[in-house]
């Protein structure tokens, strides 16, 4: 049989490089189509790796173990791939065009969502397919070196073969490949009949709404497919190899070898007005400022029980990925997911062990207590024999503004997840030093507004919390001012109570809130009485740093 490993690693490459007019078209999904095609890359690297190492000089009397993987995997990496390039045609047709858009411009964000919502409906996202499909094929090169793992193997070659069931049979796709190598354009399979199901509805919130196309908008056309060349049988039945050109560069790996880039640097703006799943997905935007601590706590850490399937548990129980954060260079990944139907919450730890072992820790966000121990987090879980915590995970940061962030995006989810929380599980914060304190309103709603500074760091951000009731505790919204401390003309009063700035970013923390802001676009804080406003204003700019 003839696998062309390097056919299917040119076409990961090329539709990993044509999803870039996506990226362009509906930011609101750039993240997701970010880590997609990151993705494909990285599939496109194992690929050309793999093929190298079959060298029968080298790993020959292995190569038998990965036939059947094979066998599973690049039929269904080829449907995948056919899938995901339709969009490219469909962009194009007239019946697209979204109603009062400019003429000629599909409604990208249409076309993606029905994508994904056919590809889900197959049994397997397009995120999580296109991670099994990397890790498989890395799997089969460490199987050729005699260091597979192979119950990790076995999981995913079931789930493979069940999707793979789904898409086309085998034999009817290998019966339209060119089996040595002379057709034109790549290998294609037929696309099968999209499922009759409703696509996945999108929570675009009032508070970002989708943007609009404007009158001169002229939107780039799609990079046109590229002419196949005559490729060389890769072998047949363990055959005589061509030559391999070198494998592209390596991508920076995750533990879970997911290829995909942190959230932390998302271009998802907190006041963007840019439509996204959840509101967590806006918080790492990488516009804050960055303010190291002195102390550093314990070593990033978990010390669950590890769960080899929690991924695939997450994805078939209709999670989404909210947020991912590297900790300790990397060497750790968190990630927050929620689900839709319920606000349910989990947070994922993942990590390798000393033997290199990926790892995976998953918890219900309900089930934990959030401590700040300096410049570490401590999740704690309830012990079920005697009833006191237990340290789950811990978690160092090296900048105050990221700790802050994630401690507000975890509680403010674990307390909107509709299962409520156990007795004793009250999360706490140490804020540093109550620099100011005063009562602001915002229309009908009034909330408790203070100005903290963190003692290590010199941080210095304001709060805004609901003035009562249970959720007192949870910040409603932060944002970090240290560098605005003495610049006088940065906020000035516009009222007896208001008082103007000049530059403010807020992070929000709860569905749909925004800020109040003037005439002029800024933003304000109206206070209750003269006095604090006053005082506000003053008192401010003589906070030490």
């Amino acid at each position: 049989m003839d696998w062309r490993l390097q056919d299917y690693a040119k076409l990961a490459e090329d539709t990993g490089s044509d999803l870039q007019v996506f990226l362009g078209e509906i930011p609101q999904y750039r993240k997701d189509i970010t880590g997609d095609i990151a993705e494909l890359f990285a599939i496109s690297n194992a690929l050309h790796v793999l093929n190298e190492a079959l060298e029968l000089s080298r790993y020959g009397r292995y190569s038998g173990r990965i036939l059947k993987d094979l066998e599973v995997c690049l039929p269904s990496l080829g449907h995948t791939l056919d899938d995901v390039r339709d969009m490219f045609s469909k962009s194009k047709k007239g019946k697209y065009t979204a109603p009062g858009a400019f003429p000629g411009t599909p409604p990208y964000a249409v076309i993606w969502e029905d994508v994904l919502a056919d590809l889900k409906a197959q049994g397997i996202s397009l995120p999580v397919r296109l991670e099994l499909f990397r890790t498989y094929l890395q799997g089969m090169y460490d199987a050729l070196k005699g260091e597979e793992d192979e119950e990790e193997l076995h999981q995913i070659r079931v789930r493979l073969s069940k999707l793979l069931k789904k898409q086309e049979p085998i034999e009817s796709y290998f019966n339209k490949l060119s089996v040595h190598g002379h057709g034109q354009g790549y290998a294609r399979t037929p696309k099968p009949p999209s499922p009759k199901v409703p696509r996945p509805k999108i929570h675009s919130l009032p508070t970002y709404p989708a943007p609009g196309y404007g009158p001169h908008y002229a939107p780039p056309q799609p990079m046109p497919l590229p002419h196949r060349a005559h490729i060389a049988p890769t072998w047949g039945g363990i055959g005589e190899i061509p030559f391999i050109p070198p494998p592209v560069p390596e991508i920076p790996q995750s533990p879970t070898y997911s290829s995909a880039s942190s959230q932390s640097y998302s271009n998802h703006s907190t006041d963007s007005g840019e439509p996204v799943a959840h509101w967590a997905m806006k918080i790492f935007d990488g516009r804050h400022s960055s303010t190291r601590f002195h102390t550093f706590g314990d070593p990033t850490t978990c010390l669950g029980r590890d769960e080899p399937r929690a991924i695939e548990l997450l994805d078939s129980d209709g999670f989404e990925k909210v947020l991912e954060l590297p900790f300790e260079a990397t060497n750790v990944w968190v990630r927050l997911y929620w689900r839709p139907e319920d606000n349910r919450a989990r947070i994922l730890f993942l990590t390798m062990d000393p033997t290199g072992r990926r790892m995976r820790y998953c918890f219900p966000l309900t089930g934990l207590k959030l401590l700040r121990a300096e410049s570490c987090l401590q999740l704690c879980r309830v012990n079920k024999r005697d009833g006191r915590l237990d340290v789950w995970a811990k978690l160092r940061f090296t900048l105050y503004e990221r700790m802050v962030l994630f401690y507000c995006t975890a509680v403010a989810m674990k307390r909107q997840d509709e299962n409520g929380i156990a007795e004793g599980l009250v999360d706490f914060f140490h804020p540093g030093e109550l620099e100011f304190s005063g009562e602001i309103k915002d229309s009908k709603y009034l909330h408790a507004f203070r100005i903290y500074r963190d003692v290590d760091s010199g941080c210095v951000r304001f709060e805004a919390t609901a003035r009562r009731g249970p959720l007192k505790t949870i910040p409603i919204w932060t944002a970090f001012v240290t560098q605005y401390i003495g610049h006088r003309g940065w906020m000035k009063r516009v009222g007896n109570t208001t008082i103007q700035f000049g530059e403010l970013h807020p992070y929000v923390f709860c569905e749909g809130y925004k800020l109040p802001k003037g005439p002029t676009g800024r933003y304000q804080l109206t206070f209750t009485t003269p006095e604090d406003a006053r005082n506000f204003k003053e008192w401010f700019h003589h906070i030490r740093i």
